[in-house]
């Protein structure tokens, strides 16, 4: 917890360095548990560090660097699964390809923690562990004051003495906690571990520790592992406790339990304060709560020694809430991870943390005085009224094909509830029977319910309601948001990026996107828009370069056998598909026409293409779509006064191979131009 440097850069540091730690590896499976997500955040500012630099050169455009993210997760995938309390509220629906798993317990599934698979070119194998406080969201790695653990990288045929047990209890805690879909890289990583043998302990190596509401309590792991590494108590020294949450009763019997397992005389606990509040400091806690804990024999009240950790911000900063949790005693040990001062924490939740030796000074001081304002922390948004015994369901949505499955999860639920009936209470008038397969068009409630919100509230005939976490598939095929759609000469202009041998989508395709979204007045609106000043047959050879390029692209994918990558660029919602450009030239922005000529020149190229890959129904729907557009264009002016044959001439002109030119010129003949 240094305060001195930001929260982002400790934890993008300490992950950063602990990748580069292993020089030629790059990530090719990473497991998240958390219990807030933010998918934004995590795939613009947590996905990235897995990348061989970091991320390095991406976007500051959240928008466009997710766009860069799903290019380069295309090429060197990093199968990756993210598990979070299914109770918690999820802000935004993800665009990158990894399975968001919900976890439905008792209590809170808590547990902050971060397991990587690494692979070099001589195909070894090594691991990353790492376990905290920090949510995956913007609060939990950007604005917080957190506490987070890496252990060394480890060979996971021989992991250190003191990770393996965690880790195996780990896995046989998630088998089966989410039957949201396939957890393909917990699987892996399942199988990495499941048959190692543990390395010879070493001394003052960490101990991993997860905790789950059937399997070790963290009062009885904390008291093995004191005695594993001889930590006895002495019966004098004093135990700090830094935990921003506290438990709602049995201050009394919490307090005695966490002294007899850390063989501590007494618990100097911190009071969390917000010394920037208009009316006074305010202590972050209940005053009945601090009220019943000042009464337990051997609790003191303290804050930091350290002037510089006893204030969360300047009056002028950032609010900052040290969300950090702790358990040491000063010299001997500390404890750091997501383990609160709760009965819940330390009882009942899923939670996990590293027990590592300390050999500092106290933190820790007696407070001054009492406080004299109370007032309560930042909870977390929980999705309310859910009944949490109702039976479970789970959702999978193709972007794709549109279909959205619903489906009740355990095998005892399906026979006993099939064909029940239930309501989407979001969209009232939307019922059906489970299990149900709904066909979802693009102007549907429901269709677009979807592209911002990642569960479905149901209601069920008796009245109760339940969530359905909707796993998403075919991305590639979401709409995005309405300012990653350019105009029709800004797709052209990405589509340069190919002539250089690239496969397109590449992070360097976006940057005439990023020049225009950048392009903007101080007050926010966009800036006044021209098209180049060119004459036409300037623009045309722009034109028809940028196209040329994209056929001979999709040519080679053709050769490759991938029809999905041309399926990308026929028909997804994506900034740089001919579907895009289609629509731009049906419906221009405002302000930002297309010259007739041009628009009539773009469509020629796209009915081309479409033909050139007649075989795939994707194509055969655009080239209908785009020989409408043709046709109605014909009938109106200026092409509509042009001699047909003078047309024909110059489509055959603008779609030809670069340098037969001349070929088609000598087609048209002279009495033919005099027309």
């Amino acid at each position: 917890m240094r305060p001195a440097v930001s929260q982002w850069g400790m934890l993008k540091d300490a992950l950063r360095e602990a990748i580069e730690g292993l020089p030629g590896f790059r990530v090719s499976h990473a497991l998240f548990t958390t219990y807030a997500f933010e998918p934004e955040f995590f795939e613009t500012a947590v996905l990235p560090l897995l990348l061989p630099d970091g991320g390095e050169g991406l976007s500051l455009h959240a928008g466009l660097r997710r766009l860069q993210m799903e290019a380069l997760l295309r090429d060197a995938p990093i199968d990756c699964d993210v598990y979070f309390d299914a109770r918690v509220v999820v802000p935004g629906t993800p665009l990158l390809p990894y399975a968001m798993l919900p976890v439905r317990l008792g209590d809170e599934f808590h547990a902050k923690i971060i397991l990587l698979r690494l692979q070099d070119a001589a195909g070894r194998v090594r691991c990353l562990l790492g376990a905290g406080s920090a949510n995956l969201t913007q609060a939990g790695w950007w604005e917080n004051i957190e506490a987070w653990y890496f252990a060394p990288p480890f060979d996971p045929a021989l992991p250190p003495a003191g990770l393996l047990p965690g880790l195996q209890h780990l896995f046989a805690f998630l088998a089966g906690r989410s039957r949201q879909g396939p957890a393909t890289a917990t699987a892996e990583l399942r199988a990495l571990l499941e048959a190692a043998d543990a390395a010879d302990p070493q001394v003052g190596e960490a101990a991993f520790g997860v905790f789950t509401p059937d399997g070790p309590r963290f009062f009885d792991w904390l008291a093995g592992q004191r005695a594993l590494r001889g930590w006895g108590g002495d019966g004098e020294a004093r135990l700090e406790v830094v935990s921003p949450y506290f438990a709602e009763r049995g201050h009394a019997e919490l307090v005695r339990e966490l002294l007899a397992a850390a063989g501590a005389a007494g618990v100097d606990l911190w009071l969390p304060e917000d010394p920037w509040q208009a009316g006074g400091t305010a202590a972050l806690i209940e005053v009945e709560r601090y009220t019943e804990l000042t009464k337990v024999a051997g609790l003191r009240w303290c804050s930091f020694a350290d002037s510089g950790l006893a204030a969360s911000r300047k009056k002028e900063g950032v609010p900052r809430f040290l969300h950090a949790k702790l358990i040491r005693q000063p010299g001997r040990y500390c404890f750091m991870g997501s383990v609160n001062f709760s009965n819940k924490a330390c009882k009942s939740n899923f939670e996990a943390g590293f027990l590592f030796a300390d050999g500092g000074a106290a933190w820790l001081q007696p407070a001054a005085l009492p406080p004299t304002r109370f007032l309560l922390p930042a909870q977390q948004a929980c999705h309310a009224g859910i009944d949490e015994g109702a039976l479970e369901l789970g959702a999978l949505f193709d972007w794709r094909t549109r279909q959205l499955a619903i489906k009740l999860l355990r095998d005892a639920d399906r026979q006993a509830w099939s064909d029940c009936r239930v309501s989407l209470v979001d969209l009232p008038g939307t019922d059906f029977v489970l299990p149900a397969t709904l066909s979802l068009s693009g102007d549907e409630p429901l269709y677009r319910l979807l592209q911002t919100c990642p569960w479905l509230r149901l209601r069920f005939e008796h009245g109760a309601e339940t969530l359905a976490w909707v796993q998403q598939q075919g991305l590639e095929y979401r709409p995005p948001p309405a300012d990653l759609r350019p105009d029709a000469w800004r797709i052209l202009e990405m589509w340069r990026a190919l002539g250089d041998g690239a496969r397109g989508s590449r992070p360097g395709d976006f940057e005439p996107l990023e020049v225009m979204l950048r392009g903007r007045a101080d007050d926010g609106e966009a800036m006044p828009y021209a098209e180049p000043e060119q004459d036409l047959f300037a623009a045309m050879a722009a034109v028809h370069g940028c196209f040329y390029l994209l056929r001979r692209r999709l040519k080679v994918e053709r050769e490759r056998g991938s029809t999905a990558r041309c399926d990308y660029y026929l028909a997804a919602p994506r900034p740089d598909s001919l579907l895009n450009l289609l629509e731009r030239i049906e419906a221009p922005p405002e302000g930002r026409s297309i010259d007739a000529v041009a628009a009539w020149v773009m469509l020629l190229w796209v009915e081309q293409i479409c033909t050139d890959h007649s075989d795939l129904a994707t194509a055969r729907a655009l080239r209908e779509r785009t020989r409408a557009q043709l046709d109605a264009r014909l009938t109106q002016p200026p092409l509509a006064g042009l001699d047909r044959q003078w047309l024909a001439w110059a489509e055959r002109m603008f779609l030809c191979e670069p340098g037969g030119e001349s070929r088609v010129a000598r087609q048209f003949t002279s009495g033919e131009a005099g027309r």
